[in-house]
């Protein structure tokens, strides 16, 4: 994203809004984040528009557009936002208008949670663990798991 923003503020153009939706909440809401904390660092201040992609249909398409947008607009992150649901699109008003209720109170209330400063690890890097996976030996339980797992614990 960042790429393509700055060939935008390169020939002057400033009339963008970054979306990082994905199907994924959890990978939607760390994206954002990460996004945010990287423009926060830059000094630049563009909207954020939030959505879960196709989050589905009947409640599970609901419960996780809630849970991605909602944690963003905890966070006091977001501009515009939009529930995708796999269902017509009528259907996807009423959700989003109690997400929208919802930012809107959290950010006249002041709700969300305090300010932290990560100092444990490095959110940028993301290093692959190293270790032995235990080893199962004849007699080790009612299951024999060996010709499942390779020796690097993929499948």
């Amino acid at each position: 994203a960042f790429e393509f923003a700055e060939i935008c503020r390169k020939h002057d153009y400033h009339n963008f809004v970054f979306s990082m939706k994905a199907s994924n909440p959890l990978v939607m809401v760390s994206a954002y984040r990460l996004l945010a904390e990287e423009m926060y660092k830059r000094g630049w201040d563009y909207p954020l528009h939030l959505g879960v992609t196709e989050a589905g249909e009947g409640e599970d398409g609901r419960m996780k557009s809630a849970i991605g947008i909602g944690a963003l607009l905890m966070d006091g992150l977001g501009d515009t936002i939009r529930v995708s649901l796999t269902e017509d699109p009528e259907y996807e008003i009423d959700p989003c208008t109690r997400l929208a209720k919802l930012g809107e109170t959290a950010c006249s209330e002041g709700w969300g949670v305090e300010k932290f400063d990560e100092k444990l690890r490095d959110t940028h890097t993301f290093t692959r663990r190293v270790g032995d996976l235990p080893e199962q030996v004849e007699g080790d339980g009612e299951y024999d798991y060996r010709g499942l797992l390779h020796r690097d614990g993929s499948v």
